[in-house]
């Protein structure tokens, strides 16, 4: 059974692969940020400000690793009104996002690996527990804008990402459930056992 779950496994591994492709993706899109030309927003007749073209990376930053929201979000409420609130976002949830792209990384390995050997793979409780969480941030993400209105405005970032970890979360969640009931029991490998011997 284990060297048949190792031949299954694919050579690359999502659940190394995605955290290091977010951290780079939200490494340039902040980069390009701050390193691209601005250009001048006139306000009023009189009044002009210096304004950079583009999504902030704080908010590429919450999108690409929304569900680190239940974790950052608290940790944001100790430097806000800081100048450096936005540096901060943006570092919270690209180093807090590792967790659950790995997460995800890891539901992929598992399916195809269970796609590849045609049984169950390891079921480990807390990927269920990490899928129904990110299923439940992402759903939250979504409706929080119908239903408290006026408490952000979504953009189309935030709705891309949302959407994205939506069905990311509640594929994992159905894959973990259907790979639990799969999974072979211990006590019922035993039972087979004894009784292969008794015959």
């Amino acid at each position: 059974m284990v060297e048949g779950l190792k031949a299954g496994r694919p050579l690359v591994k999502f659940c190394r692969v995605l955290p290091v492709a977010a951290l780079l993706f939200v490494t340039a899109s902040t980069y390009r940020y701050y390193r691209g030309p601005t250009r001048m927003v006139r306000l009023t007749r009189s009044i002009e400000i210096e304004a950079r073209p583009g999504t902030p990376p704080s908010m590429i930053a919450a999108a690409v690793n929304l569900p680190a929201g239940v974790l950052a979000l608290p940790l944001e409420l100790t430097v806000f009104g800081s100048p450096y609130r936005e540096v901060f976002r943006i570092v919270a949830f690209s180093v807090l996002g590792v967790i659950f792209w790995f997460a995800a990384g890891r539901f992929i390995d598992d399916a195809i690996a269970w796609r590849a050997l045609r049984s169950g793979s390891r079921w480990r409780l807390s990927d269920c527990l990490m899928a129904a969480l990110i299923a439940a941030e992402a759903t939250l993400a979504l409706f929080t804008p119908a239903l408290v209105p006026g408490l952000f405005l979504p953009n189309t970032w935030f709705m891309l990402g949302a959407i994205g970890w939506a069905l990311l979360g509640y594929s994992a969640l159905v894959f973990r459930v259907v790979q639990f009931r799969a999974y072979p029991r211990t006590g019922n490998r035993r039972n087979r056992g004894a009784a292969e011997n008794n015959s």
